[in-house]
């Protein structure tokens, strides 16, 4: 039996452990409370800023008019050339080279699409500016009117608002490719039907340096309004539509459409011009509305419908606007008449729950002289660029300053060596008349700008947008 001395002495030493036990649990959890000290070492690394590319640009090409197969595009062929107007304020040589036709149905005499380069200054830190655009004016027995179209950044997606395929309607899509790799582009197109089922839409293939012409009504037949989704790999493409209008044997106007602003909830058509508006509507025959007649064209990608605002309000010292509203079906082009407008230029305005695409449309006549535009939603300029205006009556630009609650803006234009100014004010826009040539224009940063040419019986139009963006800065960090 152990004595009280051995119990006394083994309760020491038990509690001597369980002491030490503490000890230990307490150093280990002071270590995790304290912090420690950390060494962080930065690999060696230097910013690189690329050199600003080379600026690039694509014009249309003439109007072409199709052969007895309307529904190949070998059937194209152009019958005069464009007059195109461009310019840089790098004071570099621009450099232009040509575009081939792939059927080599069109020859050089009668124009073909034209690719400017522009490039960059030594030492530049911003890309140069550039502006171009061309115009051509029609006057034949069966194919009349004015088209104007802007020369554009090539892109792999984009949506072209336009055209139809119905009676006496004819258009063409067409794709040109200006990089040195080729292009395969699908086309996937909508109308007032829905999605259209197109064999030969996908997979087409644009060579480096050619364009490419699809006639529309061969692949959608009889669609009154059509929208084409433009998608390419490998080569980008300038995408543009030509429609052409014909009632009984008079023709019935032409116009180039460039692609449309990217879908968006907010999209604005500046400078939609209405001209003779009453003798128009004297002439439409049969009931409902016609498709002379002012309208605006909506399509929602997507598989939810949309409600929107459509506003229409008139240029500075013009007239007064209106609003629309109407819920569109996903999936399905829709056409929303503008039935409450009198003669004016207007800045067109849709606000959507749901991203879409947009354009409207118009007509102009005189006596015997028809013709048509279309003007298409597009992108806030930044604060400089150069507008270039090509030949044809009654050159203006058109402003809109979407911001309601922003300042109004003063935009300087240099014209003929003297500055002008303009005040677009605030939730508003304005204009200005301008002959052929380029000009800078400045504080413009935020704003829509679109230009048009418009005379007796003929309208055209076309968008200015921001470039594309440049490579950004990256790190470089050595083995």
């Amino acid at each position: 039996m152990p004595s009280r001395r051995g119990i006394a002495r083994e309760s020491a030493r038990a509690i001597a452990g369980i002491a030490g036990i503490g000890i230990a649990a307490l150093a280990i959890a002071g270590a995790t409370w304290l912090p420690l000290p950390s060494f962080t070492v930065r690999p060696p690394s230097s910013t690189v800023a690329p050199v600003p590319t080379a600026q690039e640009r694509t014009c249309p090409g003439p109007l072409l008019t199709l052969a007895s197969n309307a529904s190949a595009a070998t059937g194209a062929a152009a019958f005069a050339p464009p007059t195109m107007v461009y310019g840089t304020d790098s004071g570099a040589q621009i450099q232009t080279r040509t575009l081939t036709p792939v059927d080599d149905t069109q020859g050089e005499s009668n124009g073909t699409p034209l690719a400017l380069t522009v490039p960059a200054p030594a030492g530049a830190a911003t890309p140069p500016l550039v502006g171009a655009a061309q115009s051509q004016q029609a006057a034949l027995e069966d194919f009349a009117g004015i088209a104007a179209a802007s020369c554009d950044e090539a892109q792999a997606d984009s949506w072209l608002v336009a055209g139809a395929t119905t009676l006496g309607q004819t258009s063409l899509v067409l794709l040109s490719n200006p990089s040195t790799v080729q292009a395969t582009v699908d086309l996937t197109i909508y109308s007032e039907a829905g999605a259209v089922t197109a064999p030969g839409a996908t997979g087409i293939t644009v060579a480096p340096g050619t364009q490419r012409v699809v006639a529309l009504a061969g692949l959608a037949p009889t669609a009154a309004a059509p929208v084409v989704h433009v998608v390419s790999s490998g080569g980008r493409v300038v995408a543009s539509l030509e429609q052409s209008d014909i009632v009984g044997i008079s023709p019935h106007g032409v116009e180039l459409v460039g692609a449309t602003a990217a879908p968006a909830t907010h999209q604005v058509i500046p400078g939609m011009i209405i001209r003779s508006l009453a003798a128009i509507q004297s002439a439409q025959g049969g009931e409902g509305y016609g498709s002379d007649l002012p309208a605006v064209r909506l399509f929602v990608p997507g598989t939810e419908a949309a409600t929107v605002r459509i506003g229409a309000l008139g240029e500075k010292g013009t007239v007064m606007g209106n609003s629309y509203s109407a819920t569109l079906k996903p999936g399905i082009a829709t056409e929303i008449p503008l039935d409450h407008l009198s003669d004016g230029n207007y800045t067109v305005t849709i606000d959507s729950t749901k991203p879409l695409v947009a354009a409207a449309r118009t007509s102009a006549v005189s006596g015997k002289a028809f013709d048509f535009g279309w003007f298409v939603a597009t992108q806030q300029v930044e604060d400089s660029f150069l507008a270039a205006v090509p030949p044809g009556p009654g050159g203006f630009l058109h402003f809109a300053n979407s911001g309601e609650d922003g300042p109004d803006a003063t935009v300087k234009i240099v014209v003929k060596g003297a500055t002008k100014s303009l005040v677009v004010p605030s939730g508003g826009s304005a204009g200005i008349a301008l002959a052929t040539g380029i000009y800078s224009v400045t504080g413009a940063k935020g704003l829509y700008v679109s230009a048009s040419l418009s005379g007796k019986g003929l309208v055209s139009s076309f968008p200015f947008g921001p470039p594309g963006p440049l490579a950004m800065p990256i790190e470089v960090y050595p083995k």
